[in-house]
């Protein structure tokens, strides 16, 4: 079934709702309470079959001002607008406003609907036409067709179908083989069933028994069941008014605004990057860091608008500004947003998203001024790169999602063989972030080798911790074996330093140093204590620390013997496996020839180490 998504738009009581029910033979107002004030308060929808074989399916949107967001929320996803506008009244306040948000959201294709024309004579119709005529002149719709009706008598109503008709058409789906992104406009419950989403399905196509997730939160649900125009289907396509039945989540845990998504394919963010035009009707200029009200596909949240290379932009006016949202939003680039004022309320502007995920610093307002203008208006290599560059280590799928550009494989094999970037797995890592990352570690072993001159250098678990990487072992690992291929920094076990760098001794201390190893090395297998070699003494103690990363090994936090006996007592055990089929205590004990004690935690410690594993008395190697 491939079907189109039509919405209406006007002033509060112009007839919308007549007129779908007109073109559809379906009466969108379903609530007690909009039947009761007649008025659209929610979204109504209704569908009809076209002659072209599409099914156009209706959102009809609230009218009243005190409902724009929701006709904000049924108006993300629309194909085709129809701006209703009555012939007793003409354009009011309401209409202006719709036909702003319809500019922001990118709504190209509409059809002005001049409704009601049987309340009045033809010159009136005609003053009206020609006044609706000369607005529209200074709008995104100058060139939109106006087609006159009137839905009690059905006079124009065939005329009005001909022409949805034939922009249906025309309509083109280039999102169907992108990851599936529903935006929730509606969440209810049905006995016996459960959750149940509505909304357009922006792009990709969604199946039953798919495993999807509610986001912003993430949340694991599955397709139990598709609906589109009441029909039970099992799949539906990008442009589809789409009703999901989902197992594992409440309603209570879904709510207009939410995303229904492909898992990882979209990402929460709390900062977009967007380029934005203030109406030219405002009152007044938007100032930077105001707070207003973002309307992204159906979610409302308030944001607070950063402007980049200005402190102000008057009416009729455009730039580039960074979101700083009070809550998580879902978005891709290239998606429409709608800006209102807290108080008074009213529509101040729009745009369209020019980075998804953006950083909320780190650059001054003249770079990242910059960055998104690439990002906007850039080659597609130059765009794939930024956002390579901003997202270190980030999957080529997600970072070629996020810059929007399709068939990206070829521009990564480009900037591959241009060295801009190093391919770990199926992961980005661009050679300007590598180095800012390197030049990071350098400022962070600089002042630790001053401050500890006796150390080797810092243990990698803590070098890992102060890049922020403990989350990812794995870059880490692949960052570490790069950056030793600079051969900017060295490794000695598992302490990392800077290259060239060597531990000092004093005279003083050098000779603490030598008298410590051959203290160690005369005690063999009777090791001494740290309490033994240090005490209290501070010289002694930095002495020991040091010789600790290099020479030395504590058995079990206190016991200390050279490094290079664990190994013979380890090879001392594999001989013993071997040749008795077992480590046996008394056996250990008498091949090194030392105390029980000893043998005992040196076997503990190999147990740590997972190269023995006990079994009863004995033990055998892993």
């Amino acid at each position: 079934m491939d079907s189109i998504v039509i919405g209406t738009a006007g002033h509060i009581d112009h007839g919308k709702t007549s007129l779908v029910k007109a073109l559809t033979g379906f009466d969108a107002d379903t609530l007690a309470e909009e039947k009761r004030r007649g008025i659209t308060i929610n979204l109504g929808f209704a569908y009809c079959s076209l002659p072209c074989g599409r099914t156009a399916g209706f959102v009809d949107v609230p009218g009243h001002e005190r409902f724009v967001k929701n006709m904000l929320a049924g108006a993300s996803g629309i194909d085709i607008a129809m701006v209703v506008i009555a012939a007793s009244e003409g354009i009011m306040p309401q209409t202006r406003e719709h036909i702003h948000i319809l500019q922001y959201l990118g709504i190209e294709q509409a059809i002005v609907v001049l409704t009601k024309i049987s309340m009045v004579d033809d010159d009136f119709r005609e003053l009206v036409v020609e006044d609706t005529k000369e607005y529209l002149a200074t709008t995104a719709l100058a060139h939109a067709p106006v087609v006159q009706v009137d839905s009690i008598t059905g006079q124009g109503i065939p005329e009005l179908l001909a022409l949805l008709n034939d922009m249906a058409a025309g309509v083109r789906r280039e999102a169907v083989s992108m990851p599936a992104r529903l935006p929730v406009d509606r969440v209810f419950s049905i006995k016996g069933f459960g959750t149940v989403v509505t909304g357009t399905l922006n792009e990709g196509s969604i199946s039953l028994n798919d495993e999807l997730a509610i986001y912003p939160e993430g949340l694991p649900v599955k397709v139990r069941g598709i609906q589109i125009h009441e029909q039970a289907v099992t799949t539906a396509r990008a442009g589809q008014r789409t009703a999901l039945n989902l197992s594992g989540v409440s309603v209570e845990e879904v709510h207009r605004g939410c995303v229904v998504a492909k898992p990882g394919s979209v990402q929460a963010t709390s900062v977009l990057d967007v380029y934005l035009s203030v109406a030219a009707d405002a009152s007044q200029p938007l100032k930077r860091l105001e707070q207003l009200k973002l309307y992204l596909g159906a979610a409302e949240v308030v944001t607070k608008v950063v402007l980049m290379g200005c402190k102000e932009i008057y009416p009729g006016e455009e730039c580039y500004a960074k979101l700083l949202t009070e809550s998580p939003v879902i978005a891709r680039k290239a998606d429409r947003f709608v800006l209102r004022s807290l108080s008074p309320v009213q529509t101040i502007g729009g745009g369209r998203v020019v980075d998804p995920a953006a950083k909320r610093s780190g650059y001054t307002d003249e770079q990242a001024l910059h960055i998104m203008q690439i990002k906007d208006q850039g080659a597609p290599q130059q765009v794939l790169e930024v956002f390579a560059r901003e997202n270190l280590f980030g999957d080529k799928e997600a970072i070629a999602s996020a810059a929007n550009i399709e068939a990206a494989e070829k521009y990564f094999e480009i900037l591959l063989e241009e060295g801009r970037i190093l391919l770990f797995e199926n992961r980005v890592a661009h050679i300007e972030a590598l180095k800012a990352l390197l030049e990071k570690t350098l400022h962070i072993l600089e002042p630790y080798h001053t401050q500890y001159p006796l150390r080797i250098g810092m243990a990698k678990a803590e070098l890992q911790a102060r890049l922020e990487m403990t989350s990812r072992p794995r870059e880490f690992e692949w960052l570490l074996g790069w950056m030793k291929e600079t051969e900017a920094i060295g490794q000695s076990g598992l302490m990392l330093y800077k290259a060239g760098f060597t531990p000092v001794f004093s005279k003083k201390l050098g000779a603490i140093r030598d008298e410590m190893l051959a203290a160690v090395r005369q005690a063999g297998y009777s090791p001494l204590t740290v309490n033994e070699l240090a005490g209290s003494d501070k010289d002694r103690q930095a002495v020991l620390e040091a010789l600790l990363q290099s020479d030395f090994l504590a058995v079990d936090g206190q016991v200390i013997i050279l490094k290079e006996l664990y190994v013979q007592a380890k090879e001392t055990a594999v001989r013993l496996n071997r040749t008795e089929g077992a480590i046996r205590l008394a056996d250990f004990r008498d091949s090194l020839g030392t105390s029980r004690k000893y043998a005992l935690l040196l076997l503990e410690k190999m147990d740590r180490d997972k190269f023995t594993v006990r079994q009863g008395e004995e033990r055998v190697l892993i």
